[in-house]
């Protein structure tokens, strides 16, 4: 199991994937949004999304887990 956190505090402003998809390294999983920035967060490895913890429209904090992936 890896988990996928937030590297910066800010909004999900996308969700790229849903539960159950099959993801590669790099892919894009999510967008946040800080500081009118838009930031892509990527799979750190490849493995298929096992569970998401945050939804769109919601403000997240540095270190806070936003999916896991299996592997």
């Amino acid at each position: 199991m890896t988990d996928v956190l937030a590297e910066w505090p800010g909004r999900v402003a996308e969700i790229h994937v849903n539960v159950g998809d099959a993801v590669e390294s790099n892919q894009e999983l999510l967008t946040l949004e800080s500081m009118k920035m838009l930031t892509p967060i990527v799979a750190p490895t490849s493995g298929s999304v096992e569970e998401i913890i945050v939804s769109v429209d919601e403000y997240v904090d540095n270190g806070q887990l936003l999916l896991r992936l299996s592997t």
